[in-house]
């Protein structure tokens, strides 16, 4: 009996230092910035148009003007929202999403606390056996998350800027992706 409890004991050791470490490795800190809705990049965001291949399935409003290749004109593709978790107001989840009703890509950013992590979310309508074993093409290498504020409760003004290091695996191509955005928490 000692030996089970034991190692169970060790067990849950083990589990909650290999939890602390991807913590520590996967997650960072947000940098807060007051002032970031009165950058003249966020007054710019008014000025801006969606590309023509974009299905707006919302608001014509542009809430953000991130891309991840670079881009020198007044378009977006990417389209911003921001979402409070009901149940646990200290999670924020925020989505930069981009298609063409046939294909895209999502870039989710869940933030806990003062602490965030970013994924990447690629989609299409061809669909086949083995899509499961395949790898996800964008790959977050660096990450960086500026905000307003921080805490949020719906229906609070969200204004931030965000900084991505993404790995395009198809070419093992690096893009430094980044963008403002301006919102209402949903």
């Amino acid at each position: 009996m000692k030996r089970i409890l034991k190692f169970s004991l060790l067990l849950i050791v083990f589990i909650s230092i290999l939890g602390a470490i991807y913590f520590i490795l996967k997650w960072n800190k947000v940098d807060y910035d007051e002032s970031i809705n009165k950058s003249n990049k966020i007054k710019l965001l008014d000025k801006k148009v969606f590309r023509d291949f974009f299905i707006n399935s919302g608001s014509t409003k542009i809430k953000t003007d991130f891309e991840i290749f670079e881009n020198k004109s007044d378009t977006v593709s990417f389209n911003f929202s921001s979402t409070l978790n009901p149940k646990h107001p200290n999670l924020l989840f925020i989505t930069f999403n981009s298609g063409d009703g046939f294909a895209g890509v999502n870039i989710n950013i869940l933030k806990y606390r003062n602490y965030f992590l970013t994924s990447t979310q690629s989609y299409s309508d061809v669909i086949s056996t083995f899509d499961f074993l395949e790898s996800e093409p964008y790959i977050i290498k660096k990450q960086k998350l500026t905000l307003n504020k921080s805490i949020y409760k719906k229906g609070d003004s969200i204004f931030g800027k965000v900084e991505l290091e993404i790995k395009f695996t198809p070419n093992d191509s690096i893009y430094n992706a980044k963008g403002y955005f301006k919102s209402i928490v949903d």
